[in-house]
């Protein structure tokens, strides 16, 4: 039920616990719930729950029920980018798989380990997990174990297709269903359990073959995805958009997609999926020509893109902190030791401190490989931003889009403040921009209201940002203190303030992956 039916697990665990409180332990509510909410991939909740199950005293007697919960928190750490957290936890949880022989568990734990290594960067070591997993597991008879073989297959298939080694990723994939189809000859899988698998396959062997070139064999993995029972699902449907993308197909991705907007509205939506969901919103709307509605959808995606960047960085100080906060108490507690023993704790006092050290410069290097990631990313999407918006301005004042007249006037407005570059004007305030534009101070504030929801200052502020991106750009020799000015700032500190708050990096960081880029 949890794989099919999530939503009807969570209304009779609602249900139970109400009606016949002391009949399931509260760990193992908190487990089940964690389940359903990762099939509905609502990882907040995951996480939530699993941290419930796993603060239980009386779970550790029950070391199947901790090793579940365990497995879905490193899931979810790994979701979050909290990848110090899902190794630490991945660890416990193999350990402890190992100690009750426990191998489904094993075998779903190294394919996280896999996953958090692609996550950083380390292919090889993740494509090595891939490859214990399916070799450990393919010549099993247990459902559990083809499962999470089938589960490897899937994340190996996602990899190559990363990597551009497409024919390797379709190979995988054919491979997969053989694995799918002797599941259903052994048989005892949960209902709907493997028709689920088989989409999956499908969906990846679709978008496989057509960026090999194979339209047809493309077309046909598309037919039998659709034939599936979870193809045909709301969220099922998700996971062919990849195909619908390359191929082109702009209604349908708004067709299949449109459902599950409301589904993460109703939980989290600071998270990956649904940045992925509007970014590929964007691109079908463009796609068809909206060229307004597909830059609004990035816009979205971008601002996810900033919350999902400060939620790391606020986890990573804590760790930061966490970690010297015990190196303090360890170093107390060597304090009090007698002064016989002084010398051999010293020695230990330094091991200790070498290895502190050595951890948090790993941990500082992986935040600065982050850092990095991020500005790349931050990079790519202002430059998309901005050529979204070129583009929009150009289809308006060619008469492609149609305006509505109450937004006209604005627009007009809009067109001359940028045209005629008012907004450089560095002692530009509300009045002296209502006098420039001809229209009262009241008038100016009330359009600016409607039509952007900014105040006069932010207004300007936004649009002198946006003109110092092109400034950079056009002018890689200008020192920034020189594109400041020229957009109108008179302090560089405010300058740097503004486009950080409006990008997420400062003109500096989006300097150099631009030039990186170039060169």
């Amino acid at each position: 039920m949890v794989v099919d039916k999530p939503d009807s697990v969570l209304k009779i665990l609602d249900r139970a616990e109400s009606i016949h409180p002391k009949e399931l332990p509260p760990f193992r509510i908190a487990i089940l719930r964690g389940l359903a909410y990762n099939e509905k991939r609502m990882f907040s909740l995951v996480e939530r729950y699993a941290l419930e199950a796993l603060k239980s005293d009386s779970i550790a007697n029950y070391p199947n029920e901790q090793l579940n919960a365990l497995t879905l928190l490193s899931g979810a750490q790994r979701y979050y980018g909290d990848y110090q957290g899902c190794v630490s936890t991945a660890t416990q949880a193999i350990v402890l798989a190992r100690e009750i022989g426990n191998k489904p568990a094993e075998l779903n734990i190294l394919t996280t380990m896999a996953q958090n290594s692609f996550d950083i960067g380390e292919r090889e070591r993740g494509y090595e997990y891939l490859r214990q997993v399916i070799d450990s597991g393919s010549s099993s008879n247990s459902i559990r174990d083809l499962a999470n073989v089938s589960a490897a297959y899937g994340v190996k298939v996602v990899e190559l297709y990363a990597d551009g080694r497409f024919r390797e990723a379709l190979t995988e994939g054919f491979r997969r269903l053989e694995l799918i189809d002797r599941m259903d000859e052994l048989g005892g899988a949960p209902e709907g359990y493997t028709d689920q698998q088989r989409a999956y396959a499908y969906a990846r062997i679709a978008s496989s073959a057509y960026m090999a070139g194979d339209s047809r064999a493309a077309q046909e993995a598309y037919e039998n995805f659709m034939s599936t029972v979870y193809g045909q699902s709301v969220i099922g449907r998700a996971y062919i958009t990849d195909y619908l993308l390359e191929s082109g197909q702009w209604a349908k991705i708004l067709e299949f997609t449109a459902p599950l907007f409301p589904l993460f509205e109703q939980a989290d939506t600071i998270n990956d999926d649904f940045r992925s969901l509007l970014v590929s919103n964007a691109k079908a709307k463009y796609g068809l020509g909206n060229q307004k509605d597909g830059y609004l959808l990035l816009e979205r995606a971008s601002v996810i893109q900033d919350s999902l960047y400060f939620r790391e960085k606020n986890s990573k100080a804590q760790e930061l902190a966490t970690i010297f906060a015990v190196n303090e108490k360890e170093l107390e507690l060597q304090a009090s030791k007698s002064q016989s023993q002084r010398r051999q704790m010293l020695l230990i006092a330094s091991s200790g401190a070498a290895i502190l050290v050595m951890i948090i410069l790993v941990i500082l290097w992986a935040q600065y490989r982050n850092t990095l990631r991020r500005n790349r990313i931050a990079a790519q999407q202002i430059d998309e931003l901005t050529a979204q918006r070129e583009r929009l301005l150009m289809a308006e004042k060619s008469g492609k889009i149609c305006v509505d007249p109450k937004e006209n006037e604005f627009q007009q407005i809009e067109r001359k403040i940028i045209d005629e570059r008012i907004f450089t004007n560095p002692d530009l305030n509300r009045d002296s921009l209502a006098e420039a534009c001809g229209v009262s101070r009241a008038k100016i504030m009330q359009l600016l209201q409607t039509n952007t929801g900014l105040t006069p200052n932010d207004y300007i502020n936004k649009l002198r940002v946006e003109y110092s991106i092109n400034l950079i750009k056009q002018h890689p020799e200008w020192t920034i203190d020189a594109i400041a000015q020229e957009a109108g700032y008179v302090r560089r500190a405010t300058y740097y303030s503004h486009f950080n708050k409006t990008y997420g990096i400062t003109p500096a960081q989006y300097r150099k992956n631009t030039s990186t880029e170039n060169s």
